[in-house]
């Protein structure tokens, strides 16, 4: 197993070595399993693995509140990341916790309003002991307890937690209630009190050692009305390892370097990395995967993280994220895109260890 001084040192020479990245995949919904990912990966490019395994704890991935702790499924997976882990391989995780506050016309647990979007409801959130801080908290302990486990067996795992709160589509976002809602615009200073309430409670109280935390916003125009500036959010560099951007494109591949959200994070002087990556627009066809190959495979994708990494961006690895949002398999030309050599797959990052 590689600790968390062996990855972190990995990471910081992917980030500074323009000549590579690593690149890794999201784990698909509750109905999947890691081996079920690496199954499609490796058929999809030739017999490899993914360098990075990426995993949701919620209801866009593991849904471990359904799942139930110490179960036989909650068992399996951690033995298969145990396994991935045992093989040199990096995990990272994320999680669209259910909204405290949740209504069925919501849709997914992890959408609309938080409240009626005041900061009351903030408030309440971050008091401990309130009916809306117990509901959220329960759901904290949940995947505590999964990271603890990881962490018990020797697993490191680049943790992302409020994962793109500078946007508006989630209800831990800085506006909840998604585009055009009523809900109004947070102060920042709740997002940061969530995260060191998070990181109070995992590394102090917990004791989960193993963590890496990683801070991901969402790619923003900086100045513009519908999404906040990539460092919104930031808690402070002594609550942060690493950073990262995630971009989903519609074809304007310039976007990442314009709107200078990563030129942002680059500021920071720590390792940042692509954290969520795929197509979106017209460049996404999700249910026509011949059709998406025509219209952005992986070897375009090659193409757009070399180009922009030529013109200054430094990137330690990108996570396509799964199935039909830009998963290797559903983009198709996996195999190029990996032969050329400058995405690592998981045989590549063993050799990096040394």
């Amino acid at each position: 197993m590689k600790t968390k001084e062996q990855i972190m040192k990995v990471l910081e020479n992917a980030y500074e070595d323009s000549r590579y990245m690593l690149i890794g995949e999201q784990l698909i919904g509750p109905s999947d399993l890691p081996n079920d990912m690496f199954g499609r990966f490796g058929e999809a490019t030739g017999g490899r693995m993914p360098a990075i395994l990426g995993l949701d704890l919620a209801c866009y991935g593991l849904d471990l509140m359904n799942v139930g702790v110490g179960t036989e499924r909650w068992n399996t997976i951690l033995d298969q990341v145990t396994a991935f882990a045992e093989k040199g391989g990096i995990v990272t995780a994320s999680s669209h916790w259910a909204n405290p506050t949740y209504k069925p016309e919501y849709g997914a647990r992890c959408r609309g309003m938080f409240g009626d979007g005041t900061a009351k409801y903030w408030d309440e959130l971050l008091t401990e002991g309130t009916e809306i801080n117990k509901i959220w908290k329960e759901e904290l302990i949940v995947d505590g307890k999964f990271l603890k486990e990881l962490s018990d067996r020797g697993i490191t795992v680049l943790w992302r937690p409020l994962h793109e709160s500078n946007g508006s589509w989630f209800w831990f976002t800085a506006k909840s209630g998604g585009w055009g809602s009523t809900g109004q615009w947070m102060d920042a200073e709740y997002l940061r009190r969530l995260w060191k309430y998070l990181y109070n409670l995992y590394v102090n109280e917990m004791d989960i050692e193993n963590l890496i935390w990683v801070y991901g916003p969402n790619i923003a125009n900086e100045g513009g009305s519908g999404i906040k500036s990539a460092m919104y959010y930031y808690p402070g560099d002594e609550y942060v390892d690493m950073l990262g951007i995630d971009w989903y494109t519609s074809g304007d591949f310039d976007r990442i370097l314009t709107s200078h959200s990563y030129d942002k994070i680059m500021s920071r002087g720590k390792p940042c990395a692509m954290t969520e990556f795929g197509p979106a627009g017209e460049i996404a066809l999700r249910e026509d995967h011949e059709a998406q190959e025509k219209a952005f495979n992986a070897v375009d994708m090659l193409n757009v993280f070399k180009d922009i990494t030529r013109r200054g961006l430094k990137i330690a690895y990108v996570l396509t994220w799964h199935e039909n949002y830009g998963a290797i398999h559903s983009l198709g030309k996996g195999k190029e895109a990996l032969d050329e050599g400058f995405f690592y797959d998981l045989e590549r990052l063993n050799t990096l260890y040394e």
